[in-house]
């Protein structure tokens, strides 16, 4: 049985997934599997892993029709036989010692999830010469966060994005296996990795944080995250569904009230976002019935009377959230539409 499973879903990335894997094969730690998911590329990537595989016994490829990621990370799931479980995007890239120091640390804590530093860099400054070690680790750094305390640590991880990739973590394969997690296949575009985290985190009875980074998440215009889709508005209902059974579960609306109308909130604001893009379709009564239905939903169920919520620092959005809290849904969803028309012609003198 090996250590860690990486598991590596691929999808058309010819161009990147050799750099990926190398910097998987590159790894101090050398007793490791690495799962990768051919998702039906129809480029060369699956000739690519295939040559991979065939000099490297700790590589498993699978091929599968195209599934869209949640169902290649599912499929490597089932497949994983390390004590951790760990994440890689097909363009991104592991520093050397991410393998080795954080297996020694999640078996020193018995962590059920322990999460490592992170690094944004954009396609056109990355260069290969960036992937090195990032320095001496500091244990003394470590947040180190037992069960009784993970509620009141919930705000902290949530607010510093601890609790939003998979891909920036070692989560231990007993405990998924045991609660049946699995990465929900209905998210086409984003925020399948929160509900993955958001299930797997009240099951948790040590959860550690190594702020050191190491991992590269390489940012390209074509990302699926970058990619509009007017399907992102139901995606994001959902994942609001799933953080209130989050809160349910650890008892958080009661502790932290005003964090949750917070949260709500910030949610509202995401997808008043969506609607307000150029590429959006809805007429003003479609966008008006999503702002009723949040309303409805999940603002009126938190909320008692007026409150006053911290928000994005952006006065636009600060305007938002004050139509939406007081009701004032018929002139929101035309600021909606007057801004989407703003930024089309905005686009339109651009080019």
């Amino acid at each position: 049985m090996a250590l860690v499973s990486i598991v590596m879903p691929i999808y058309n990335a010819e161009k990147y997934v050799s750099q990926a894997i190398d910097s998987v094969l590159n790894q101090t730690l050398s007793d490791f599997e690495l799962i990768l998911i051919n998702d039906g590329s129809t480029d060369k990537s699956a000739e690519i892993c295939a040559s991979y595989a065939r000099d490297d016994q700790r590589i498993k490829l699978i091929h599968q029709n195209n599934g869209g990621i949640c169902s290649a990370r599912n499929k490597g799931l089932t497949l994983a036989r390390g004590e951790y479980i760990a994440f890689i995007d097909n363009d991104d890239v592991y520093l050397p010692d991410l393998l080795e120091e954080n297996y020694i640390l999640a078996k020193k804590y018995n962590a059920d999830i322990l999460k490592y530093g992170n690094q944004y860099i954009k396609q056109k400054i990355f260069s290969v010469d960036a992937i090195h070690s990032s320095g001496k680790l500091n244990e003394e750094a470590l947040l180190v966060i037992r069960k009784n305390d993970l509620p009141a640590e919930y705000k902290k991880l949530n607010e510093a994005d601890l609790l939003v990739y998979v891909w920036d973590g070692l989560f231990k394969t007993e405990l998924i296996r045991e609660k049946q997690i699995t990465f929900d296949s209905q998210f086409k575009y984003g925020h399948e990795d929160r509900v993955f985290c958001m299930q797997l985190y009240p099951h948790s009875k040590c959860v550690v944080i190594n702020p050191k980074i190491y991992y590269q998440h390489i940012v390209y215009k074509t990302s699926t995250s970058r990619v509009f889709s007017i399907d992102r508005i139901g995606d994001t209902e959902r994942l609001l569904t799933y953080e209130q059974n989050l809160f349910d579960s650890l008892q958080l609306s009661k502790s932290y009230p005003a964090y949750w109308q917070q949260r709500v909130i910030t949610y509202v604001i995401l997808i008043c976002s969506i609607m307000r893009k150029p590429e959006a379709k809805l007429s003003w009564q479609e966008v008006l019935q999503v702002l009723h239905t949040l309303r409805e939903t999940y603002y009126l169920p938190a909320f008692f009377g007026f409150h006053k919520t911290e928000q994005s620092k952006r006065l636009k959005n600060k305007i938002y959230a004050w139509l939406f809290e007081r009701n004032y849904l018929k002139i929101l969803a035309y600021a909606l539409l007057i801004d989407r028309k703003t930024k089309y012609m905005v686009q339109l003198l651009v080019k």
